[in-house]
């Protein structure tokens, strides 16, 4: 069977980097729109709040479908995710994800402390959330959090849950409690042996399934570009991270924790950064939807952050249409 090729709709762009530029952002936001793409994303930023920052895109006339990938719990309670999710649909006119994560526990430890039981702290957030979203009276009282309320009053919008994953367990408790689950830097391997199977058993007593999206690094072979030196421009705190390092080892990765120089030759010695001309970072694209990754991130953020706005929106365009071509 011939696989079917990555259309335009199984793609969306993570934004690329810090969004301090508002006309820059609302570029890329009418490029995704344009292109026929499915959405833009933002990460969690220490410049700007993404909410704000998403809120100000809407405010200039962006109808461009909008998500985080993701937002850290610590920053905010759960009630006020729920709102600010609501709010951000409710301003597009369309449908909006909420990814959520928990971040590293370097990150936590930081903020408020590392929770004695993640799993258990997600569980509670996220339940709330999506009780919260889905019209529902909250009376949860738990380990982690004590919250009696309901949004008031109902609106007709839609938001789709997501929560941050790179391990197996809690990739099925987003099986049980999301819509989709976001992966940074999971090989298409790894989705289809161990994230997807997670994902079923979360969800296997749940009408309907959660999806899984994959944020999935890439960039265009040009003259002058060196690919590990690109990885180090968009990655190396990724993968000097002990969590994500752990995740990439389960992977079958020749990684060392800590060592974001030995990482970075280690995820393009494997293809895991995508780098060849676009036809080939089309084709790229192809294993993680042959894995049943269902909606792929596309990220020039080594691109953007090295040599600039107008070089990443390039590569991004010659992908896209490469994509027509795959």
């Amino acid at each position: 069977m011939t696989p079917r090729p990555v259309r335009r709709s199984d793609c969306s762009v993570m934004y690329p980097g810090f969004p301090v530029d508002p006309v820059e952002l609302a570029t890329f936001a009418d490029f995704v729109r344009l292109a026929g793409l499915r959405r833009l994303y933002l990460g969690q930023t220490m410049v700007f709040e993404p909410h704000t920052t998403l809120a100000r895109l809407i405010a200039g006339g962006s109808t461009t479908p909008l998500g985080t990938a993701v937002t850290l719990m610590p920053f905010r309670h759960p009630v006020n995710a729920a709102l600010q999710a609501r709010e951000l649909a409710l301003f597009s006119g369309t449908s909006y994800v909420a990814g959520l994560g928990l971040g590293s526990r370097r990150f936590n430890e930081a903020m408020s402390g590392w929770p004695r039981s993640p799993l258990t702290y997600v569980r509670e957030y996220a339940t709330i959330v999506r009780d919260l979203l889905d019209r529902r009276a909250v009376d949860h009282q738990g380990e982690y959090f004590q919250v009696r309320t309901r949004l008031q009053p109902d609106f007709d919008y839609r938001v789709d849950l997501g929560l941050g994953v790179l391990r197996p367990r809690m990739t099925e408790l987003a099986g049980e409690v999301a819509d989709v689950a976001i992966s940074w830097l999971t090989p298409p391997e790894y989705c289809a042996e161990q994230l997807l199977p997670a994902l079923e058993r979360g969800g296997a007593d749940r009408d309907g399934s959660a999806r899984l999206a994959t944020v999935v690094n890439v960039a265009v072979e040009r003259p002058g570009r060196d690919p590990v030196e690109l990885v180090k421009a968009g990655l190396y705190n990724h993968l000097s991270a002990p969590h994500y390092g752990d995740a990439l080892t389960k992977a079958g990765y020749d990684i060392k924790i800590g060592d974001g120089d030995h990482n970075s030759l280690e995820v393009v010695r494997r293809g895991l950064f995508i780098y060849g001309s676009p036809r080939e970072v089309a084709d790229g694209l192809r294993a993680y939807l042959d894995a049943g990754v269902e909606e792929i991130l596309i990220n020039v953020g080594g691109v953007y952050l090295s040599r600039g706005s107008l070089e990443a929106l390039q590569d991004l365009e010659d992908i896209t249409n490469a994509l027509d071509e795959s």
